[in-house]
Order: C-alpha cells, then structure tokens, then sequence
C-alpha cells in the first residue's frame, strides 16, 4: 500500500440509509498544492459483495480498509456524512454556486415545495442552490449514468470548496458553526483542532475534479448471481401496484475491473495522482 510523504489522503462518504451511496476518495498533495477526488463506483463488486454495503455489515474501519486495498493507497482520514446532514450544511452556508454542462431532467424525481409538486429539473448554466437544491442535483441518477451523478456530486463539493474559501477569521462564528455541525453529525477520525488546521492549510489547493471510476477507463459491466450476494431473489415490478408485473431477478449489474484484475485500478489511480 502506497503512503507517500507529501501527499494526504481522505475517503470522503455520504450515506442514505445503512449502505453508503457516494465514495470519493480524495488525494491532498502538499507539494503541487492540488486537491484530487476520485469517485468510486457503489456498484463496484469487490470480495463477494458491493462496494457500498460494506458499511453497513461491518462498519466505518472495514470500509476504509477495503477502499484502501482497491485504490492502493493509504487513506489517513475519514468522513462520512449524511445526505440530509450535508443539506443543511449548505443552507448554513448560505448556498453554493455550480454551473451545470447540460440540463438535467429526472422525471422519475418529484420534488415539491411551497409552488406545489413537479419533475426534477435544472437547465445547463450557473445555479446557486439551496441546501435541498444540492441535495436532489448530487442524489439523481435514474435518468443519467451513475458517473454522472459522481461529476455533479464533485460539481457541488467544487461549489461548497469556493464558498468555504471566503470564509476567514472575520467570519470565525460561521466558520466554527459549520465545522460543528460538520464533525458531530458525521462518523470521522477527524477532530474541531484538525478540521481548523486543514482549512487553512488547505483552502487555497487547487481542486482536480472530474476523475470518475467507469467503464469509460477501467471498469466493465458484469451481472453477477443474487444467489452468490443472498440466498433470496430480487423482486422487480414494472408497477409496483401491480403484482402481475413483479418478477424474481437472479442477477444483478455491478462493476468490475476488465479481466478481473484489480491492478488496473490501482494503476490508473497511480497515473492520476502523478498528473499522467
């Protein structure tokens, strides 16, 4: 396992729920003064089971020790958050600003507010968004690929990186409020000293975003035997009102390195962190 001096590495989660949705492992590098997230696939299947639902069988640690044995690198911190946490992190921010590429639609996500109930959707262009506003941009994902919902949740933490970065010690209140908020509402190694250090240590890092795990680079689609995860079958339904409509699924898609060799990824994580 890799531990280069220099350089400093934080797994940072979000979680619904008991599995973790969201994995970005991210490189600190003291040296070029870069920040580098890289997404990692929930689908990923490693050791016998999705990436994700380590979690929550066998805790925080098992996570990070997994994640560390397919990136290759230690991982010297941790953070895990929740998706409805992270909301009102924004909204003590007072919001963040993106610019989204193309337009995202979802109209498999209602969302609803004080004008009523409609689609998901936010035209390409700039935003500032609310804490509930991040919270359906980073979380959609049936209408788009699953790497794409990883890019616009890196987009956000872009936004929240650049609003953060205004903050100073004229600002001190908002600043130890949201690190509060931050560390007692999250499962992290990381205390109030260490989050002050890192910020201004840190704040002014230039941000790599963008790097996904996907079969765009190293990974490949393989549907894998529920039987092999649990010995109960999936049951899907086109209309869940209908019963006619379920069937059992005895296999499920996840993501594996081609050839099964997880060396590819280990590699292709190497390469990114040496600029190549």
């Amino acid at each position: 396992m890799v531990d280069e001096p220099g350089n400093f590495n934080i797994l940072v989660m979000g979680k619904h729920g008991s599995n973790v949705d969201t994995m970005i492992f991210t490189n600190i590098n003291s040296e070029t003064r870069e920040v580098t997230m890289l997404s990692i696939p929930r689908d990923l299947f490693y050791k016998g089971r999705k990436i994700n639902s380590v979690y929550a069988e066998y805790g925080i640690e098992e996570q990070v020790r997994w994640v560390e044995d397919i990136v290759g690198y230690k991982i010297h911190n941790y953070i895990l958050i929740d998706m409805y946490v992270f909301r009102d992190i924004v909204d003590l921010m007072g919001g963040v600003d993106i610019t989204l590429e193309e337009d995202l639609v979802d109209p498999t996500y209602k969302t609803c507010d004080e004008d009523g109930c409609s689609t998901l959707y936010y035209a390409a262009g700039e935003h500032h968004l609310n804490g509930t506003e991040a919270l359906r941009i980073a979380r959609s994902r049936h209408t788009t690929s699953d790497y794409s919902r990883a890019e616009r949740q890196q987009l956000i933490l872009e936004g929240i990186k650049k609003k953060a970065m205004g903050l100073g010690i004229g600002d001190a209140d908002t600043l130890l409020s949201l690190i509060s908020t931050v560390l007692e509402s999250t499962e992290t190694d990381i205390d109030t000293d260490d989050a002050i250090r890192y910020y201004f240590r840190y704040q002014n890092f230039e941000l790599n975003r963008g790097y996904v795990l996907s079969s765009a680079n190293v990974l490949d689609a393989v549907p894998v035997a529920v039987a092999y995860i649990t010995s109960h079958p999936i049951k899907t339904c086109l209309d869940e009102t209908k019963p006619e409509t379920c069937t059992d699924s005895f296999a499920i898609d996840t993501l594996m390195p081609a050839g099964g060799n997880w060396g590819l990824i280990r590699d292709y994580v190497a390469q990114i962190l040496a600029g190549e």
